[in-house]
This record gives structure tokens, sequence and C-alpha cells, in this order.
């Protein structure tokens, strides 16, 4: 055994709950108890690592093993050196203990209070030093006895990924620090070129039994995890332990410089709801567990399952750019364009792609990874499900619309838009039968459908992909607008509705998917249309679907004001967060993948797009039409980027107050429009104007036009 002076590093003088039980609110998610599934523990994750608690693997953005599609790449599990469970010697039936999750701090705690002994555990991916994991155990004994500590480490089975070893060198070579080190490479790369990246870490010994004398003191452990690549530094050991050394010299400032890193996040973009605890809490994970996937720095895209998981293997798919960057570009911008940087890094791949399959352009891959080369499994999926391309192009117009960036437009977006255009000008066909140009051979969104001919989200978004190409690219090609102009959708004029695909016969639906014209596609339709649409497809939708469905119809629904079926809807959107730690499951009853984001991102859509009333619409106008979701007394949206502006939004039951609290150098001053009365009031930093909640548009008193043509027409479906 060992005494507790052996091992102190430092006596902390932070605050410290003297009892376990904080005050449960939006950001601070409280539990007696672990959940009995493990795979809903919370995850702590920076972006460029993540684990979910007293897991026994670490995964770091960017690290995949795996060739292509066969074994197929995916995530390369890192054994976890940090998921410390401690116990004492004390009776557990005298034992008040707490596990809660702070999101607002980006710290997960484990309290114990027996007596007059207090224990407090912080587990933490530090947002700053993106390469480490921090467990800090803080604990005060003011009992008169000598108090056992029993610390275990859940390292799991060694890395099948990847072939680590440990390191020769001696264990007190950084100051006589105890530590461990193991590095590796991965073993198989995901195409024969890529290179094989490699892994180290670096971590302190960690002592199996401490005994504690009384003090009255608290005194702190810190026990640090470095991570380092070779996407980061060629000597990715070197910067590991450089990491874990400087780590070592102020550990007690490292929590500090977190939660700071974190509230400047939340302040960023956040959302804030009064009145309704359950609501505010899922609010408020589902935003925290996304931007714990993703860091500026790193362009590895989103997954369904984030960082912390391995779900879907890690890969990137259609989820990124249709569920989970609208709340990002409205929140987050800078992070919603690391999502496309991700696909602009890899334009060349999808490029290749098409030309494998005999077409022009770009067709980028169903599922994505390091590469940019398809790693979907499953042939029917890579081969068919060709709506991404559309949707990466409705992603990239729904970025330049938020932010009018000419310079991210010609360097980033241009070559995206290009491409994505020519591939849906060569896989369009012209019809005489149906007039119009036709796309055979597609899976929807609706995946149980298989293949099919004509579907009705396909088409549109290849419709609008290439309106929007044939708007803004310079010497756009003319046939573009002809086939957008001329794209067949199927539509029953009968029943006034439109089939998923030619030749549907009413049978169930796997998820959203013709619905999706009306949100967030936004396709001009009457709403007798829209309605006949969403009436027709909500009873026929499986309702063990994934969990963003529900939120569609309740946007939706709001969308031509039926606030009773868009509450009901909505009611059931969340219950796929499962308390006590507001975790995503892709199944209402908690199947399929965990952590998920895609589910998350869809919901943060129905409180921002949906209640909120936040639409980018054409010709570059912010729409704002709110009304408070169920259960709730008040809704704050804090820094929605629009145009280089920061603008809060106060929304009360009968109105709403409109502040832009900062503006970028360059950026437009900002105009409201009251749509009914036609009042404009001039948005200036730090002046609030009230409006009553109806209508009104938002939008930059000075445009910067990229051509003499209008932008973004409205596309129009009878």
């Amino acid at each position: 055994m060992a005494s507790a002076n052996e091992f102190i590093v430092a006596l902390s003088m932070v605050c410290f709950c003297q009892t376990v039980h904080a005050t449960p609110n939006a950001t601070n998610f409280e539990s007696s108890s672990l959940p009995y599934d493990p795979r809903l523990n919370p995850s702590v994750g920076n972006g460029y690592l993540a684990t979910a608690v007293y897991s026994d693997t670490v995964y770091v953005s960017g690290i995949f093993n795996g060739r292509g599609t066969e074994t197929p790449s995916h995530r390369a599990r890192i054994p976890s050196t940090s998921a410390i469970v401690v116990r004492t010697n004390l009776s557990s039936n005298a034992t008040e203990e707490l596990f809660s999750l702070n999101v607002a701090q980006g710290v997960f705690y484990h309290r114990l209070h027996v007596d007059n002994f207090t224990l407090e555990q912080r587990m933490y991916a530090h947002r700053v030093h993106q390469h480490l994991l921090v467990t800090e155990i803080a604990f005060r004994n003011n009992m008169r006895d000598t108090v056992s500590l029993f610390m275990t480490n859940v390292y799991g089975p060694p890395s099948v990924d990847i072939d680590f070893k440990r390191d020769d060198f001696p264990r007190k070579s950084l100051d006589d620090l105890k530590i461990n080190s193991i590095s590796g490479y991965i073993k198989i790369t995901e195409e024969p070129t890529s290179p094989k990246e490699g892994v180290a870490v670096v971590w302190g010994d960690i002592p199996p039994r401490l005994d504690i004398r009384p003090s009255s003191e608290i005194q702190t452990f810190y026990f640090i995890t470095a991570i380092a690549t070779s996407l980061d530094a060629k000597d990715f050991l070197t910067s590991a332990h450089q990491a874990y050394k400087d780590a070592m010299e102020q550990p007690e400032k490292l929590l500090e410089s977190h939660i700071e890193a974190w509230k400047e996040l939340w302040d960023a973009g956040r959302i804030d709801l009064e009145g309704n605890l359950t609501l505010a809490q899922t609010v408020s994970g589902s935003l925290y567990y996304t931007l714990s996937s993703l860091r500026s720095s790193r362009i590895f895209g989103l997954s369904p399952g984030g960082l912390a998981t391995d779900g879907y293997d890690g890969h990137v798919f259609w989820d990124q750019e249709t569920w989970m960057f609208p709340p990002l570009l409205l929140l987050h911008q800078d992070l919603a364009r690391t999502c496309l940087a991700y696909r602009f890094e890899r334009l060349q791949a999808a490029e290749e792609k098409a030309k494998k399959y005999g077409f022009r352009g770009a067709m980028f891959p169903w599922e994505s990874a390091v590469t940019g080369s398809e790693v979907c499994p499953g042939e029917i999926y890579s081969d068919y499900e060709q709506h991404i391309t559309g949707d990466i192009a409705f992603a990239v117009r729904q970025l330049w619309m938020a932010s009018g960036d000419q310079q991210w437009l010609r360097s980033q977006a241009f070559p995206i838009i290009q491409a994505t255009a020519e591939f849906w000008a060569s896989r369009a066909i012209y019809n005489d039968s149906k007039r119009g140009y036709v796309i055979y051979n597609v899976m929807p969104p609706d995946e149980d459908a298989e293949v099919v001919n004509n579907s009705a989200y396909t088409n549109t978004i290849a419709k609008l992909n290439l309106e929007f190409a044939h708007e803004v690219l310079p010497n756009a090609s003319e046939n573009w607008k002809t086939i957008a102009q001329n794209m067949y959708i199927p539509f029953d004029s009968t029943n006034n509705y439109h089939p998923e695909y030619d030749g549907y016969q009413g049978i169930e639906v796997k998820q959203a998917d013709v619905i999706l014209l009306g949100y967030p596609l936004m396709v001009n339709m009457s709403s007798q249309l829209r309605r006949n649409d969403l009436s027709f497809y909500e009873p026929r939708t499986n309702p063990r679907g994934p969990a963003m469905t529900k939120s569609m119809f309740a946007i939706n629904w709001l969308g031509i004001g039926e606030n009773s079926r868009a509450e009901k809807s909505f009611n059931a959107s969340y219950v796929n967060a499962k308390i006590p730690f507001m975790v995503w499951t892709e199944s209402a009853d908690g199947g399929g993948a965990v952590n998920f984001i895609t589910g998350a991102g869809g919901f943060l859509q129905s409180i921002l797009s949906g209640y909120g009333g936040l639409r980018l619409r054409n010709g570059r106008q912010l729409q704002f039409n709110p009304k408070l979701p169920p259960g709730s007394t008040g809704l704050k949206f804090v820094g929605i980027d629009y145009h280089g502006n920061s603008i809060d939004f106060v929304i009360s039951a009968s109105h709403s107050q409109i502040v832009v609290t900062s503006r970028q150098q360059s950026a437009p001053v900002l105009q409201v429009t009251v749509l009914s009365s036609k009042v404009k009031y001039r948005l200036e930093i730090g002046e609030k104007i009230e409006v009553p909640n109806e209508p009104l548009i938002i939008s930059p008193l000075q445009t910067n036009k990229v051509t003499e043509r209008k932008l973004f027409v409205d596309t129009v479906l009878t």
C-alpha cells in the first residue's frame, strides 16, 4: 500500500462540495447511479479526442484502421488510460454518491460523501490543450481514521487496430515523473497508398491503493493522459511526452482554463430555454455532444455516433450536412465551415468515384472516412444512395446564404458547386413520356425502398443543385438551367401529393423523405400540397425509425400553422435522449447507434427553425417567426451567426427582443422588416429592438453581388 503523501501532486484551493448534491439545471445532469446500460454513459471530448466515461476506449479524430470497404475502414481503438474507478473502504450503506455531467463546463463529476470524508472525481478532455484527457481526484478527510482509496483503470483488451508497443526509455525520464508510454502504427491503411498513421499515448502511474490520513486540507491528485498522432507531428511520441510534461508543470490550472474555454464556446453560440427542465437539458445536451466531436483545427467531419463512439465505424454520411450542419451553421459558423472543408479536401476522391461509375463531375461517397474514398461495406448504398452529392451542395448553398463570404465562395464553394452540377447533368436523362429529365436507379432517404426510379427527394435536391450552380458560377452551362427547369418530380394530381418515387404504392417508409421537400429544402409549394404530403406520410412512417424523423414532422407542421400536430410530433422527437445524461439513441427503444448526434441535430433544428422560426430564405434573407416550445416560458438564442453579425434573440409568449452583440469589421449592417406592417428597424450593435412574434425578415443593408443575376430563384412544385 502507499500513503497519500507519496502521490499527492497539489493541495487544492478550488471550490469543493461539502455534500454530493448540486442543483440540477439546464446544463447540469445528475444521477445517484450510472445508467444500467453502460452505452448510455456520457462522454467527454474536445474534437481531437473523446471517450465515454469509464469506457475502455479512446478515439482520436482522423485515426482509422482497415482497408476501404473490405474491413472496412473504421475508427481505431486506443485503450483508455483515464477510465479510473475509485472505491473506498468505507461502508457503502452510509455513502452518499452522485454522478453528474456539467455540459457548461465540459466536465463529468463523481462525488462521494461519508460522514466527514468527501471525494470529488473530475474527468474532462481539455478544450484548449487538445492532446489531454484529465482525471482529477480531490478529497478531504476530516474523519479520525485513515481512509483507503482503491483505484483501478479500465484498460480493456489490447487494441486490434494499432500495433502498440511499450516505449523503451527510463520511466523517470521526465523530471522524475513516473510515466508510462506506448506508441505504434495502424495495421491497415484505408487505401494501399495511404500512409500508416502513428499514435503515442503517455500517462502517469495510477496507484492501486492510497491511504488518506486525516487532514482538514483538500488534496488533489492529477492523472493525465496525453495522446498525439502522426497527423499532428512527425515525432508524435515526443509530442505526446511534451504535452504530458507541460500539463504536469501546473496541473492545478488545467481545470480553470478548460472551463473558461467551454464558457467562451457557449457564449459564442447556445440556446437557453426556461420553464421546462427536461426540454432545456435535452437542448443543452444535444449541442454539447455535437460540440464535443468537432474543432476547427481537425477537418475529419462528423459521424452519426460522434467522436466518442465507433457507431457506423465513425464514417461521415449525409447526416453531417443534413442533420448536424444546420444548427452549427446558425450557432457556430466556424465549425460548420469545418464540415464543408472536409468535403472540399476530399473532392478529388469524389471526382474519381464519378469517373468510375461513368459520370462527370463529383459523386460523393455514401460513407467517407480519411481519404474521401467510398468506405461503405454495403454496395447497394454506395452504388445508389446518390442524393448525398446534392445534400453537400445544398449545405454549401446554406453557408453562402448565411455568410455572404465571397472569398470562401470562390476558393472552396465554387469547385464543389461546379463538380456536383456536372454530376447531375450527366446523371439525368430526358424522357419523352415524362416530358422532362429523369434520374433512374437511385436509393432515396427511405432506404427500405431500395433501388427506385425518380425519387422525389433525389430529383428535387438535384434540381436545387443545378439551379444554384447556374445562378452563382461564372460561365455556367445553360444546359443546367434547362435540366433544372424540366426536372421531373413525381406528383399525383388526383390526390394532390408527391409519391415518394415512380410506382410508389403507399407502403411504410423508413424515415422522413418526401416531407423534407417542405423543410429543409423549402420548396415553394401550396400549403395544401404540403399538408397533404404530411398527412399522407405521417401514418406510413415507421414509428421505430431514426430519431430525426419526428423533428422533421414537427418543423413542417409548424410551417403550415398546424401547431397541435406539431406539438405531438415534437414531444415524441426527444424521447430518444435518454436520462439522466441526455445521451441520444438512434431508436426510441434505445437500440441502434448511441451518442446519436444525428438525432440531436434534427432535434436542434426543431428548436431553431421550428419553434424559433429561423429560416435562411432565398435572396439571402433570415426569416424569424417564433413561438415558444411546449411547456416553456422563455427561449433565447445566443450568438446567431448571420453575415458577420452575432445576434441574440430573446423570445417570450408574445414578443421578442433582437440585438446585434458584435459585428465583424467588413460585415454589413442588418435591417429588420416586419412583414405585416412593413416597419423597418436598423440593427446597431448593442441596441435592442422589440417586435411582436410574427413573421419578419432580417437582411443585409449592403448586398455583395457575385453576379448580376438574381440569386436563389424559388423552386416551384405544383
